[in-house]
């Protein structure tokens, strides 16, 4: 069961990695709410135009649906919980990237990765890799 729920958080953190803290606690939100927060903090950090806006809000409202439904029909089976909130959230960043300028894709990702957890050394924006290897260098002279 901790599992199921770990799973379940790692997807909406994953969902949620540009939202920022509103005023209703998300359990007083819908999961349109929700979305639409996502997306506008989205916007904000990454100059979504207003057709981006649109398609991102879309596939972050579909994305929550089906985590939403996904968590429903799984919730006493941890492993498949876990290897299907993982197809809804590769799903949603192969989308989002279909929208998104290489830019912007870039700095989504940098941010979501952050969000996550992930060490600059493992992240996958190469700048941040070329960065991390020129302080490494400098540290090491």
């Amino acid at each position: 069961m901790k599992r199921s729920v770990l799973a379940f958080l790692f997807v909406f953190a994953t969902i949620g990695a540009f939202a920022q803290t509103t005023k209703a606690p998300v359990g007083n939100q819908t999961i349109e709410q929700r979305a639409t927060a996502i997306t506008q903090s989205m916007a904000t950090n990454l100059r979504l135009t207003s057709e981006q806006f649109k398609k991102v809000n879309q596939i972050n409202l579909n994305s929550m649906k089906l985590a939403d439904k996904v968590l429903k029909k799984y919730k006493n089976d941890p492993k498949k919980l876990a290897t299907e909130m993982d197809v809804v959230s590769q799903s949603r960043l192969s989308l989002i990237k279909e929208v998104l300028t290489p830019l912007q894709f870039s700095q989504y990702q940098q941010r979501r990765e952050e969000k996550m957890g992930v060490p600059k050394e493992a992240q996958s924006n190469p700048a941040t890799r070329q960065e991390s290897s020129r302080v490494q260098e400098q540290y090491n002279n």
